[in-house]
């Protein structure tokens, strides 16, 4: 595994939805949320800490991060870059690439459905 560590304060982003995925991370201590804004309406996916791996959806496929990260307290990361994860899966077996792939396709098409859900909901409350 990539050594290369980066060390964030509470409170700072790490990842902002729309850049160019340069890195995964995988974090060894500390906590960090993942959410998604759609203006002032913020949804969070999820709290992660010691562990836990963020990022490698967008770095996997090449893309844009798909969601926002920040450090809900002071948080110490490995940095996973796309050529250690391609070093990781070269000798991987084609099956498990394509299920990776396939679990990777499945999570990016369940965080748009709930950021769809949670839009409606906002607009429903809105209304009434």
């Amino acid at each position: 595994m990539n050594t290369e560590h980066e060390n964030y304060r509470a409170g700072e982003r790490i990842v902002t939805k729309g850049d160019p995925a340069g890195k995964a991370y995988m974090i060894q201590s500390g906590k960090v949320r993942v959410f998604l804004e759609d203006g002032e309406k913020r949804v969070d996916l999820a709290v992660l800490g010691e562990g836990s791996i963020f990022g490698e959806t967008a770095i996997f496929e090449g893309e844009f991060y798909g969601a926002n990260v920040e450090a809900l307290e002071d948080s110490a990361l490995y940095v996973i870059t796309p050529e250690s994860l391609a070093s990781m899966l070269k000798g991987s077996d084609p099956i498990v690439r394509a299920l990776i792939r396939m679990l990777i396709e499945r999570l990016r098409t369940t965080n748009e459905a709930l950021l769809k859900s949670e839009t409606r909901e906002f607009m429903d409350i809105a209304f009434i």
